[in-house]
């Protein structure tokens, strides 16, 4: 591809991505600078090193915005979504190419081996014959590439892109000879591929992703509902990654770090319904959220936000501080909380902070991927909401209970005798927990389950009555319902369980495979067992077994190289988001792109040159001089061979149509050369210039320029 694209198409296409992806600030200021070359007259005389150099300068490019990225709090995993940039990636190449003096740059320019080969040839004394191309048309073909990894799947990228592609091919065509017909079928054919490439790809990943479904344990948490395993048989992935890090400055270490909790079970998934009462107040939201009531409120240099009436006694050191990566693209991220928790702060003053009626802290569009918060304890937690007191369980959520499962459930209440109004709580509690211990099995890999013929068994049903064998969602799931159908109020919760310290920093740590489900119960007051007031506890009766079989997949030095990686990572974001240090990162960073720009500026100013091939001295006539019909004809050839300068004869100047490459040279040679006898004749002989001379002239001028009406133009 050796044909440079037309005036104002890469500028086009830079515009076009820049309102897609929200970038226009950028892509404004790249438009103009490849679009001045038709102005101004600067040109470069860059030599192979020269573009070797600035295909060098596209690679640190690509380095520098992978890297501020991963520093951003972005996931190796997700670095083919930086392709983004890709337009500014290959900037400083296609200003090389643009204003260079060279038309095309050797192919071998971007590979290593390819140019050390090409030496080697050199050196051997061997001849080489570099394949050349001009990066304009892959430039725009970057361009529009970058536009649909960024833009929805809408009909206005739809109508761009085909926009955008019509004129690539319209330009193309016509530099190498244009077929009307053959260019329609070409574009019909290409605008027909390119939306059964859209749509497929939609599908495609429509299918793989499922609708949300998850593929891990208790791994996708959102505050509103979860999708559990229950029921999908083979193995559960985990992953063992760090997800959450915990430091614990003053007093006990917490079992369980409190994600999100729900009230509602159906079909394999918990979720969080609001039903609006009288002894609930008139400050949450028709969701059952409620922002911070002193959000605003600053102790000191520090950001701390309350949910409770009455302004809390704190401590003037948080007792723990919680480290962890947030998705900035969730409008509302669920914020691992201990138990007893009554404050949260040290997050960015900017974020908004929002708490359920049943204690589910979320943060919606955090800034960083990465936050930091300190939590405060209290003796009871002031973010979860008494049960209701509706007796029916079919209004009461904390009791109610669906019908696939509640046969099920009733006969093992039956079974342990939980109905019995003499057995308290705590009883109870026992009871499920030695009929766990003793009659079921932990585990993530789950086979076909036996189904009795006749009997209508949902999941909950078969863990319970046949299979015994389940991970931490069927024990907390039948644990919620099991409670619930003995009476006591009870929810689902998800989180991590917090039972791996690391040595190098003191801190705990909570990895993927940490996540955890169990079940918040409602403990009523009693005043026998000293407890004034009803709260909120943590029961999990998982067997404990499984800390033991997931402590396993944490071993080995790759797992270690990779913590030691992530914690890295994470705590260098902290430092740099941090309000002290912005300024620092900010000047740093000014300092090296100022340097650097002054450097490679002051040394293409230094060896700047005029652009002499656009200034050309046309050709005047001298007077009285006969006028033949190639004269006419002159500023159509023109156009194809380069004006004809001052001094050069107006025969000589022809025989540059001879040059061009074409497969009709035979053919022209017996038109042209006739041509220019015949003007000679009639131009250096008076005896020549009658009439009949000067209409076969004009004939063989009109056969010459329908001959090479389709040649390419010249550059």
């Amino acid at each position: 591809m050796s044909n440079s694209p037309p005036k104002l198409l890469v500028g086009l296409a830079l515009l076009y991505w820049g309102y897609l992806t929200g970038h226009l600030s950028a892509a404004i200021p790249a438009a103009l600078l490849l679009e001045s070359k038709s102005i101004l007259n600067i040109r470069w005389d860059f030599k192979y090193e020269s573009y070797i150099k600035a295909w060098h300068l596209c690679v640190l490019c690509a380095v520098l915005i992978a890297m501020i990225s991963w520093i951003d709090g972005m996931r190796a995993g997700k670095i083919h979504t930086l392709f983004v940039w890709a337009p500014f990636v290959f900037l400083p190449m296609e200003l090389a190419q643009r204003f260079g003096k060279a038309k095309n740059i050797p192919l071998s320019t971007f590979s290593f081996f390819a140019r050390r080969q090409m030496l080697r040839d050199i050196e051997q004394g061997r001849k080489i014959t570099p394949r050349l191309f001009n990066t304009g048309y892959p430039y725009i073909s970057i361009v529009i590439l970058a536009t649909a990894k960024a833009s929805r799947h809408d009909l206005f990228h739809y109508i761009g892109l085909s926009i955008l592609i019509g004129i690539c091919l319209y330009a193309y065509t016509k530099n190498n000879g244009r077929r009307p017909l053959a260019w329609a079928c070409a574009f019909i054919l290409l605008l027909a591929l390119s939306w059964l490439g859209q749509w497929s790809m939609f599908k495609i990943r429509h299918h793989y992703r499922g609708g949300g479904q998850q593929v891990t344990l208790n791994q996708t948490m959102s505050a509103t509902e979860t999708r559990t395993n229950i029921g999908r048989l083979g193995r559960i992935k985990q992953n063992p990654n760090i997800v959450w890090r915990m430091k614990v400055h003053d007093g006990p270490t917490p079992k369980l770090l409190r994600s999100a909790t729900y009230n509602r079970y159906s079909r394999a998934m918990w979720a969080y319904s609001y039903r609006k009462s009288d002894d609930i107040g008139n400050d949450y939201d028709e969701m059952g959220y409620r922002g911070s009531t002193s959000a605003a409120t600053v102790e000191g240099e520090r950001d701390i936000r309350w949910f409770s009436e009455g302004n809390p006694k704190l401590s003037d050191t948080a007792p723990i501080s919680i480290i962890g990566e947030v998705n900035a693209k969730i409008r509302e991220h669920p914020l691992p909380i201990p138990d007893r928790f009554v404050a949260i702060g040290d997050l960015d003053v900017e974020a908004y902070i929002e708490c359920s009626t049943l204690g589910t802290i979320r943060m919606a569009n955090p800034n960083y991927n990465v936050v930091e918060y300190a939590t405060w304890l209290g003796n009871l937690s002031n973010t979860e909401e008494a049960p209701s007191e509706l007796l029916d369980a079919n209004l009461n959520l904390d009791l109610s209970i669906p019908v696939s499962e509640r046969d099920a459930v009733q006969r093992i209440c039956t079974q342990l005798d939980l109905y019995n109004p003499s057995l308290s709580t705590s009883d109870k509690i026992k009871r499920i927990k030695n009929l766990f211990i003793d009659d079921f099995t932990y585990s993530t890999h789950l086979t076909t389950p036996r189904f009795d013929r006749g009997k209508r068994q949902s999941s909950i049903s078969l863990f319970l009555e046949d299979s015994r064998t389940g991970h931490c969602e069927y024990f907390a799931t039948a644990t919620t319902l099991i409670l619930r159908a003995a009476g006591i109020p009870s929810r689902y919760c998800i989180g991590y369980a917090v039972n791996e310290r690391a040595k190098a920093k003191g801190e705990w740590v909570m990895r993927g495979l940490h996540a955890h489900a169990w079940s918040r119960v409602w403990i009523e007051p009693n005043a026998a067992n000293g407890i004034t007031s009803g709260k909120w506890i943590d029961v999990d009766l998982t067997p404990p077994s499984w800390q033991s079989m997931e402590a396993a997949i944490t071993d080995g030095w790759r797992r270690r190289l990779a913590d030691w990686w992530q914690l890295t990572r994470e705590d260098f974001l902290i430092w740099r988001t941090r309000e002290a240090n912005k300024t620092r990162v900010f000047y740093v960073v000014a300092a090296i792109l100022s340097l650097v720009a002054i450097w490679v500026g002051g040394r293409l100013w230094s060896s700047r040159q005029r652009n002499t091939d656009s200034i050309h001295n046309p050709y005047q006539r001298p007077k009285n001089a006969p006028y033949t019909p190639l004269h006419k004809l002159e500023p159509f050839i023109a156009k194809k061979i380069g004006r004809r300068q001052t001094g050069t004869p107006l025969c000589e100047w022809l025989h540059g149509l001879l040059l061009l490459e074409s497969t009709s040279r035979h053919a022209l040679e017996k038109i042209l050369l006739p041509a220019i006898r015949l003007h000679s004749a009639i131009r250096f002989d008076p005896v020549e210039s009658g009439s009949e001379k000067h209409q076969e002239l004009m004939d063989l001028s009109r056969r010459l320029k329908q001959q090479i009406k389709h040649y390419p133009p010249y550059k």
